[in-house]
């Protein structure tokens, strides 16, 4: 019981001088209060191993500062972190973006290959069918299937090379 009385009193002693430092330390009061809470909870759990009859005061304020330092630690990290995720998710629009536009661009190319060649590259890219495959299902050989898909792609990169 008198340990209680000892500590209220240690509380009420110190409290308002910690806070203020622990102000000056982070911009916040909030936190302040909140820390420095923490350092005293910390002594009171630590009450019966802590002997710091001379050195009480100094053993305070270092608590508070290291308590301070890493909260300020920890708020940039989630700052950093929060900016990052921004960046991110900015650059994910773009790229959605960027992809709907490159698809607009293939699918005006794919429209613009004749009609053979367009079948075959269709087959050979977007239904992803071996050459083999294409040639027995249009009744063709497998070097008019890497014919017209050579073509495909010559026209492919002649048209992007000017978009």
């Amino acid at each position: 019981m008198e340990s209680n009385i000892q500590f209220e009193k240690l509380y009420k002693r110190f409290q308002p001088s910690l806070v203020n430092y622990a102000i000056y330390l982070t911009r916040s009061s909030e936190d302040s209060i909140e820390l420095v809470n923490d350092v005293f909870l910390s002594v009171w759990n630590k009450r019966n191993r802590l002997k710091l009859d001379s050195s009480l005061k100094t053993y305070l304020y270092a608590a508070v500062k290291n308590r301070c330092i890493n909260h300020i630690k920890k708020h940039k990290l989630v700052i950093v972190f929060s900016e990052q995720l921004d960046m991110l998710s900015d650059f994910k629009a773009d790229q959605s973006l960027l992809e709907k536009e490159q698809h607009i661009i293939i699918q005006q190319i794919m429209n613009g290959l004749p009609s053979k060649c367009k079948q075959v590259f269709a087959m050979s890219r977007i239904d992803q069918l071996s050459n083999k495959e294409i040639a027995s299902l249009l009744d063709i050989s497998i070097k008019t299937v890497e014919a017209q898909i050579t073509k495909a792609l010559k026209i492919f990169k002649k048209k992007l090379r000017y978009e």
